[in-house]
């Protein structure tokens, strides 16, 4: 047998020197590949990379390189997201999960979650996207990820915005931004800020408060090169948005094609379906072409159905339908809204659902089939209210009805085309759709809740009547009860009466001549039919912030205010929340009056000299002269003594009056930015009250709550809730009723009306009966305060036909306190008189 012979030690060394070389290659090459596969990715070679991240994946698991192979199958995850296959990346990410759990690797496993997230996200699939995205945010705090965190909470945060849980949302936003500042040295800090911001911005567009969004997109905008070009596109599109809301539809669409561009070059399959349908939006509703919006939300749908983007199929649609519809084209646009409404439905979109749902109805509506339309209308706004209930945040509540209002506004007009229209029904309707914010802030107060016809009329005094208006967009109505009956009157154009409404106004603010015209022609539309009692109570609508004791009364040459005082409400439900304070009489040592006045005006604050600010030494004497014609305590701030602190401490529960004598300023575009000026504690700044605190005021058991200033009773229109102004934001506080002013007042004229005012209310009349009386005093004097100007910008809001609580005085008290020891004095000289003798 032959003997096998071993190599000698140094030959074996040599074969091993020379083998080492391909045994690194071979080890190398899917490393090799994964480099390559990233190039290809970097030049925009999307499907080929992708599809060579597969076959490294599938080479590494054969070979039993499962690290390589879990890197390779994330990758192509991701890119399938961008190429818009988002079944293949949940497909791919879920292999990638199993083999990073397998091998413990807990790092990458919240990068694969957040895939699988995203991918159905786009497909719609919400309740999958926000589980995914909870699992991936819990694997990064795991391993102390920071900035995954703050990445996954804005991811969380979207799919609750995409599911009307707007509040939810914010607060997810804002944890966010918390984690962001408290990582303010990262280097990724800068990029994490933008992306939370821009979600919050987009947020603050969709629940109508522009001004803070726009206000973002412009702070940002400075910093946008740190962010990736898919959302710095993304930023472009929601910052075209605004432009287009706020009037500039040829800025929105150079931005939304500079959005378009970016998202190309990224292979942003979903971003640019945005961009096509925004580009249509701003072509069917700025430009009136509504060909160019049909081309642009068709190749939007055509983009999504390849993808299989189930929200983009579902916005293509409902706007396409839009389109079709307004063309005329009723077949195909109800054809879309179908589809639109269906998967709208599945998905859980409920936006769009309730927009599918009003579409449809005008659809059935122009075809004359009104059962239908009612039954969609109504539907609709179930949705609506729906979203509404969970919203928890007051300043997100605040404007939300605004672009909702439509479908209440239609469903009361097919109603008001029947032959003879339910009263009841169109009022309950009416009352759903206004003051929901105000509503809500108060929602503590059962009789605030929704009533009928027949529940207000029983709360009416015999001498009242309550009237309820609503303004549609062609036509409008009110309704009309007493204690004996109700009524209702239908006005034939909308826009005649806001017109008149609008010159009324000006008319009465600039002192022109022709204001009785005005005031009689648009009495005559308004007043026709209802009938006239010594009491009103108005629910204005729409343009109708008017002061209705100027009103001309039909078929006569009297004013409203010479037989009526009028209350002002916003929503029929106060009358039957209001009721008369418990206690009705005060001693004289109990506080009647905390009064504000004439604080400090600086020359270096820049809104005291935009506004043109003055010292107001008649608010002073205003103050001084109101705190001695009332018998109570009354405790007086004045000048540098008029601080805001002394609201904030929660003192001022159950005293009847709080009275303010000095300046403010409405802000039209962000109401909680309104404010009286006030002092400060320890410097001579001013100080503010702004709107928004006014809501977190403890005013309950305030029996009235004066602001003697100009503009207070003006703030933003905001369809569905009104005039926000301080009228509203103090009655929210707990204050039964308010005074406030529709425009610039004069100083001295003010201080006498007041003057005039609280000696009325110390009388003992009502809220309303006070204020009407001293109008008439102005108005019948044959002097220059005769005019409008002077006296009719004071309107009363809220419970105005109650009396304020009221103090006896040491005068009363005191001879009262005689009359008792006389009565006793007399009682014992006649006990003495009639006692035996002894």
């Amino acid at each position: 047998m032959r003997q096998r012979v071993r190599p000698p030690r140094a030959r074996r060394n040599l074969w091993l020197v020379l083998l080492i070389p391909f045994l690194i290659a071979a080890v190398q090459a899917p490393t090799s590949s994964l480099e390559d596969a990233l190039v290809l990715r970097h030049e925009g070679k999307l499907i080929q990379a992708r599809d060579l991240f597969r076959a490294i994946a599938a080479n590494s698991r054969s070979s039993g390189d499962r690290e390589n192979s879990a890197k390779a199958l994330s990758s192509a995850a991701d890119i399938s997201i961008s190429l818009g296959d988002y079944g293949g990346a949940v497909r791919d990410a879920q292999q990638a999960i199993e083999l990073h759990r397998a091998m413990k690797m807990e790092k990458e496993l919240g990068n694969d979650f957040d895939t699988i997230g995203r991918a159905n996200q786009y497909l719609g699939n919400y309740p999958a996207a926000l589980e995914n995205y909870q699992a991936a945010l819990g694997a990064d705090r795991d391993v102390g990820d920071r900035a995954g965190e703050i990445t996954l909470l804005n991811n969380i945060g979207n799919i609750h915005y995409f599911l009307g849980q707007y509040s939810t949302a914010l607060e997810k936003y804002q944890d966010a931004l918390r984690r962001v500042n408290a990582a303010s040295d990262e280097p990724w800090a800068l990029y994490k800020r933008q992306l939370t911001n821009a979600n919050i911005a987009v947020l603050y567009q969709r629940v109508g408060l522009e001004q803070r969004a726009l206000d973002i997109y412009e702070r940002e905008s400075e910093n946008a090169n740190a962010l990736p070009a898919n959302e710095r596109a993304q930023l472009l599109l929601n910052e075209g948005v605004l432009y287009r809301r706020m009037g500039d539809p040829i800025k929105a669409l150079k931005l939304y094609d500079e959005a378009q561009s970016l998202f190309r070059s990224d292979r942003h399959v979903d971003g640019e379906i945005g961009a096509f349908r925004n580009i249509g939006i701003a072509e069917a509703t700025d430009l009136a072409d509504l060909s160019g919006a049909l081309r642009a939300f068709t190749a939007g749908l055509e983009l999504s159905r390849q993808s299989s983007n189930t929200r983009g199929i579902v916005q293509a649609s409902l706007y396409r339908g839009e389109v079709l519809r307004r063309l005329h084209r009723e077949d195909e646009a109800k054809a879309d809204l179908e589809v639109a409404l269906a998967g709208a439905q599945q998905a859980g979109l409920i936006e769009e659902q309730w927009k599918s749902l009003y579409a449809l109805g005008q659809i059935d509506y122009d075809r004359g089939l009104i059962s239908n339309a009612i039954q969609e209308y109504q539907e609709a706004i179930r949705i609506i209210e729906s979203i509404r209930a969970g919203l928890r945040v007051p300043s997100l509540k605040t404007d939300f009805l605004a672009d909702k209002r439509d479908v209440y506004d239609s469903l009361i007009a097919v109603r008001l085309r029947e032959s003879s229209p339910p009263a009841e029904d169109i009022f309950r309707l009416m009352e759903r759709s206004r003051a929901r914010t105000l509503l809500d802030r108060m929602s503590a107060q059962p009789a605030l809740q929704e009533s009928s016809i027949e529940n207000v009329r029983s709360h009416l005094p015999p001498d009242t009547v309550l009237v309820e208006f609503w303004m549609g967009k062609q036509m409008g109505l009110s309704v009309w009860i007493t204690s004996a009956g109700t009524g209702l009157v239908k006005y034939n154009s909308s826009d005649q009466i806001g017109r008149s409404a609008a010159l009324l106004t000006v008319a009465l603010e600039r002192s022109q001549n022709q204001w009785r015209r005005i005031s009689r022609d648009l009495g005559s539309q308004l007043l026709s039919g209802i009938p006239v009692r010594p009491h009103t109570i108005v629910v204005p609508d729409g343009p109708l912030n008017i002061p209705f004791e100027v009103l001309g009364i039909p078929n006569s040459d009297s004013l409203l205010i010479e037989v009526s005082d009028v209350s002002v409400l916003p929503s029929a439900r106060f009358v039957v929340a209001a009721k008369q304070q418990p206690w009705k009489w005060l001693f004289p040592w109990d506080e009647e009056l905390v009064a504000f006045g004439n604080p400090p005006v600086s020359s270096f604050d820049p809104l005291a000299q935009q506004e043109h600010w003055q010292p107001l030494p008649a608010s002073a004497s205003e103050v001084r002269k109101i705190a001695g014609t009332l018998a109570g305590k009354a405790t007086v701030h004045l000048g540098r003594d008029a601080r805001k602190s002394y609201l904030l401490n929660n003192g001022l529960a159950n005293i009847p009056l709080l009275h303010f004598a000095t300046h403010a300023v409405m802000d039209a575009e962000n109401p909680d930015r309104s404010r009286i000026l006030l002092a400060a504690d320890s410097s001579q700044a001013p100080e503010y009250l702004f709107q928004s605190e006014v809501y977190d005021l403890n005013l309950r058991g305030v029996d009235l709550v004066t602001v003697s200033a100009c503009d207070t009773a003006r703030g933003k229109m905001v369809r569905g809730e009104g005039i926000l102004a301080f009228s509203q934001a103090f009655l929210a506080a707990g204050a039964s009723a308010t005074v406030t002013s529709l425009w610039k007042v004069a100083d001295g004229p003010t201080m006498s009306l007041m003057q005039t005012f609280y000696y009325f209310l110390a009388r003992g009349e009502t809220k309303s009966e006070a204020l009407r009386d001293a109008k008439l005093r102005f108005f019948k004097s044959k002097t220059a305060l005769s005019a409008p100007v002077f006296w009719a910008a004071f309107i009363v809001n809220g419970d105005g036909w109650h009396r304020t609580r009221r103090a006896i005085s040491w005068s009363t008290l005191l001879f009262a306190l005689a009359g008792l020891m006389a009565v006793a004095a007399a009682a014992l000289r006649l006990l003495g008189r009639s006692r035996p003798r002894g």
